[in-house]
């Protein structure tokens, strides 16, 4: 047209242009991430001695939990305009799974049978993990902790631990070595109200430490001899500097134990246990953390989501 007024025509022409200069930034990022691939083999994470872990032993695991979780935070923060917050999220953790099997062997087994697997979990996990990760369908917890301690998949996706489970799984990680799977994150790290399975929350386990991100969450496994009020867990766990978001008990005969969210990131030295330890007095025998997460993102991107006890 000789108006100078821009065609239909030319606003496609501009989308391709944006598709290719897309399409090519996608590729460069690919190429970058198999060269962090073969340094991270070349470097000081990977298993001692050569690339190829030795015989029996499950290979290494490069995960970068905090990595990954920053990535997000910082486009979730600077986006802006119609394109939607939970499409951008998904989007990029697609990307991030699979260049992330780019760099070495990378599936996820998920809990999928049983009376106790919430419906939806499969979904969640393909949902975070992307289309085309190898998924590995487990029928109890104990075959998802097996998968990934000895190997066969790098991470495991477990219901999130609610109030009134008859045989709850996180007792199951209790007295796991180094090497041994530990939470690392938690699903969906964004979750917006229209979002398929909303209430439905999840955690990942893998063979990595989790990484401190500077907004977080710990679990917390605690053993008593005798049953603590819930009250009285909460004011020892504030007092030592560890506000609880959501408690939960399992049964035990003899003594109690109870899993705790902490608000925020608690190490394996950190000093506020022993100042917990001390609030609590001579009930309490034992002080585990499970491990830690990022704090999931909602709508609201400046408020870390409810756990699903706030909710109820």
């Amino acid at each position: 047209m000789s108006d100078g007024k821009t065609t239909l025509d030319d606003l496609r022409g501009e989308i391709d242009q944006i598709d290719t200069a897309l399409h090519d930034l996608l590729m460069r990022r690919a190429a970058l991430a198999e060269q962090i691939g073969q340094a991270k083999l070349a470097g000081p994470l990977a298993p001692q001695g050569a690339p190829a872990p030795a015989p029996g032993k499950a290979p290494a695991v490069y995960l970068r939990p905090g990595r990954e979780a920053s990535v997000l935070r910082r486009l979730v923060r600077r986006h802006s305009g119609p394109f939607p917050v939970s499409s951008l999220v998904r989007l990029w953790r697609e990307i991030m799974s699979s260049l992330l099997r780019l760099q070495g062997p990378f599936s996820v087994a998920v809990l999928s049978g049983g009376p106790d697997t919430p419906p939806g979990l499969w979904d969640l996990a393909r949902d975070h993990y992307g289309a085309a990760t190898p998924m590995i369908a487990c029928q109890s917890v104990s075959q998802v902790m097996r998968e990934v301690s000895e190997g066969r998949a790098t991470v495991g996706v477990l219901p999130f631990p609610e109030q009134g489970e008859a045989a709850p799984w996180w007792p199951m990680l209790l007295g796991a070595g180094p090497d041994e799977p530990r939470v690392f994150a938690r699903l969906p790290f964004y979750e917006a109200a229209s979002d398929r399975g909303a209430t439905l929350s999840a955690v990942a386990i893998a063979r990595v430490a989790p990484e401190a991100t500077g907004e977080d969450r710990s679990l917390l496994v605690i053993e008593t001899s005798e049953e603590l009020s819930r009250a009285r867990l909460t004011s020892a766990l504030s007092a030592a500097g560890l506000p609880p978001v959501y408690i939960v008990d399992a049964p035990r005969s003899g003594a109690a134990r109870y899993l705790a969210e902490i608000d925020g990131f608690i190490a394996g030295d950190d000093g506020r246990l022993a100042q917990f330890s001390a609030a609590v007095g001579p009930a309490l025998m034992h002080v585990v953390t499970l491990g830690a997460y990022a704090a999931t993102l909602s709508d609201d991107e400046s408020a870390p989501r409810l756990s699903v006890g706030q909710r109820q």
